[in-house]
């Protein structure tokens, strides 16, 4: 015979979930890295105002928070350690973490060289990890002096070594990124994808010395670019010109691919405005620039209701290694030395462009 069962009997309660825990810093913890390396998941680290000279690596779900980007700054050491992907960066967030950080600034520059400790990154985010960085400033990202090290002085990136499967993901918003030798943020790899809004990215100018991009996503990476201010990025070194097929620029926004979004975006002072390829969807930028204020090279495009002024064109349409068509929409184009819309074609490739300012 079988015991009776209780119907409707309580169950027994399950444990509570732990509650987050906020960890201070310099009051409980003597640095950034050693409340990280105490925290548990989910819990917030506060950091009072101060400068701390460290490299903070991150491999947990975590929330870091400053008393201001112009309080709270986190600084290259003199001495940088390779971090896990072997390249020296300033915070580093991995392993699947999901780190949301706001109200500081990270900094360098670092005392490395090209030949070694060169400074790679600011914030560099891989190993399928998500960064949300609000309210926050990435300067000095460069080494001393500055010098043209190839894919050294990365403000932010996003996702790992090219040509890898490392990615990462990220949302950043109304922060400040200014000083690099190379990039403000990149965004690199197929299944790395970035909201960037909000933000002032800045480049050194015309330089001798170094060539720099404002905001890039490449080798597959894709994301929306909106309401972001990207002043100051050119080239100046042997090479560098105006020439699509022979010479260099540098662009404020690069990219290009499904689901790539360029919108409501001011951009002045850089060699072209926006340069992409494959695809993309570009509207209602407003764009001031030397060269071209975009260029749609080797794809399928729609410009709509954006505005530029000045430089030697408006809309380059640039057929180098696949055809390439041009939908402009409500397009204006002002003071241009040369044509407001051109067309460059190579190699049996034609380009096409559709409407018009």
């Amino acid at each position: 015979m079988l015991a009776a069962t209780a119907i409707g009997a309580p169950l027994a309660p399950t444990a509570a979930a732990a509650a987050p825990t906020t960890r201070v810093v310099p009051t409980i913890y003597a640095t950034i890295q050693s409340a990280v390396d105490a925290a548990n998941p989910g819990d917030r680290i506060k950091v009072r105002a101060g400068t701390y000279l460290e490299q903070v690596s991150i491999d947990k779900d975590l929330e870091l928070t400053g008393a201001g980007a112009g309080s709270t700054i986190i600084r290259a050491p003199g001495t940088l350690v390779p971090g896990e992907l072997g390249t020296n960066a300033i915070v580093e967030i991995h392993g699947g973490a999901s780190v949301t950080i706001s109200r500081l600034a990270v900094s360098g520059p670092g005392a490395g060289t090209c030949e070694e400790g060169a400074l790679k990154a600011g914030i560099q985010v891989f190993d399928g990890a998500h960064l949300d960085l609000s309210f926050a400033t990435v300067t000095h990202i460069h080494d001393t002096p500055m010098v043209a090290c190839f894919h050294s002085g990365q403000g932010i990136r996003i996702g790992g070594p090219p040509f890898t499967d490392s990615t990462g993901s990220a949302t950043i918003r109304y922060s400040d990124i200014n000083d690099y030798q190379d990039l403000g943020i990149i965004v690199i790899n197929e299944g790395s994808t970035a909201t960037i809004s909000h933000n002032v990215v800045t480049g050194p100018g015309l330089s001798t010395v170094v060539s720099t991009l404002g905001i890039e996503m490449t080798l597959g990476a894709v994301g929306t670019v909106s309401y972001n201010v990207v002043s100051g990025n050119a080239c100046g070194l042997p090479g560098c010109g105006p020439d699509f097929f022979n010479e260099f620029q540098e662009a404020g926004i690069v990219g290009g691919g499904a689901g790539t979004v360029i919108t409501h975006n001011f951009l002045y002072g850089n060699q072209v405005g926006i340069y992409v390829g494959d695809s993309a969807e570009i509207s209602q930028n407003f764009i001031v620039n030397d060269y071209f204020g975009i260029a749609l090279q080797d794809g399928s495009f729609t410009v709509s209701k954006d505005v530029i002024v000045g430089g030697t064109g408006g809309v380059a349409v640039i057929a180098g290694f696949a055809d390439t068509e041009a939908v402009l929409e409500n397009v204006k184009i002002f003071g241009t030395s040369g044509e407001p819309v051109q067309e460059f074609e190579c190699c049996g490739f034609t380009a096409t462009t559709i409407g018009g300012p």
